[in-house]
């Protein structure tokens, strides 16, 4: 899902409220109004709104004594956003939630494989999986903190060195976006068969820049460079 549409939705406390109450368990239309505390024309369009985005989706479920079906809404969504936003970074990054079942998880996917079939014993079990998974995540996200920390430092490292070096602000846009571009490239998409280097096309595209505007850049940038350096740094570029 586009991360702006994202942000469109979870900017409103009232469709926060509808997800947040959604995310423990499907509802009929009534139910979610009362337990959202929103009027039903009012709570009506934001549910228009969040099964259009493709947040939410509805099912049919037979009512008792012969009533009409009644329409159940359910978060159709499963994905974490994560939003930087620090002296020299702003990026705003959305991904999936998918089961891989990494090696690295193993165990805690063989301890929920193991839950007992009876329920106060089930409970019991889910309770310490839950808190096994908790305290990992939280390890985990401790190191990641600490990465972008650094990440931080190498950024500011990388902004100083463009303004010191290069007069042209478009020089040391480009320069930052091949720097970036590469670094994400290893992050993940590298991995990805296909994936396009970046190209002047590209820049111009993702700049908004014409472009021999942005070869112009790109020379200025090689004439500053040592010639074994931005063979190295511009090498992607066709």
């Amino acid at each position: 899902m586009d991360s702006e549409l994202i942000l469109d939705i979870i900017g409103n406390s009232t469709r926060r409220k509808i997800l947040s109450t959604l995310s423990q368990e499907p509802m009929y239309f009534n139910q979610l109004s009362k337990e959202v505390g929103v009027g039903q024309q009012s709570i009506l369009r934001h549910m228009q709104f969040l099964q259009d985005s493709g947040m939410i989706s509805s099912y049919p479920e037979k009512s008792d004594l012969g009533a009409p079906d009644r329409k159940y809404y359910k978060l159709n969504s499963a994905f974490s956003l994560t939003v930087t936003i620090s002296e020299d970074t702003f990026a705003i990054k959305n991904q999936s939630m998918i089961e891989s079942r990494y090696a690295e998880s193993k165990k805690f996917y063989k301890e929920f494989d193991s839950t007992p079939d009876d329920v106060g014993e089930a409970l019991i079990h889910l309770q310490s999986n839950l808190k096994h998974i908790e305290d990992e995540i939280f390890n985990l996200e401790s190191r990641v903190n600490d990465l972008r920390a650094l990440k931080q430092l190498i950024i500011r490292e990388l902004h100083e060195i463009g303004r010191e070096n290069l007069e042209g602000h478009l020089e040391r846009q480009v320069l930052y976006k091949i720097i970036e571009d590469r670094g994400e490239r290893l992050e993940g998409k590298s991995r990805e068969k296909g994936f396009n280097r970046k190209s002047i096309y590209q820049l111009s595209k993702t700049l908004d820049q014409n472009e021999s505007r942005i070869k112009d850049a790109v020379a200025k940038i090689n004439s500053k460079l040592e010639k074994k350096s931005a063979e190295i740094l511009l090498k992607d570029l066709r």
